[in-house]
């Protein structure tokens, strides 16, 4: 049975739900406090880790940086710029052989349940700023 979600839970949903960034807890808490400008950052935190548990929204592995969300809740694959820790959503599925993901969680001792695939590299825009240095050198 899911919960029914009050204003400021529903506000940090539409908040997920209609960013395109994978926004942080602080993104989301800069977010929402226009709509909801009495809202606290603990509240944003255990609405968010809420929301995450009722499978509304997914939690995106804590980094060394923060943790990050997605209103996207369908597998999907992400690429990260390296430069920059953009975190874009790939429009098209990576495809992996389920024998090949299985045997691969073997070898670690993981009975697998899901995979997301992460490509590593430069966004557009750090590819066209270290370019546009390198002209200038």
């Amino acid at each position: 049975m899911k919960e029914t979600l009050n204003a400021n839970a529903q506000a940090v949903l539409e908040v997920v739900r209609n960013s395109h960034n994978h926004p942080t807890a602080l993104e989301v808490y800069e977010a929402v406090r226009k709509v909801r400008p009495r809202i606290g950052v603990a509240s944003v935190y255990r609405i968010l880790h809420s929301l995450a548990q009722q499978g509304l929204i997914r939690e995106l592995g804590r980094s060394d940086e923060a943790c990050r969300y997605d209103g996207h809740t369908e597998r999907h694959d992400h690429a990260i710029c390296t430069a920059c820790g953009a975190l874009l959503d790939l429009p098209a599925e990576v495809r992996l052989s389920e024998e090949a993901l299985r045997s691969a969680a073997q070898t670690v001792g993981i009975e697998l349940h899901s995979h997301e695939v992460r490509l590593y590299g430069l966004c557009s825009a750090c590819r066209r700023r270290l370019q546009t240095e390198a002209a200038e050198s």
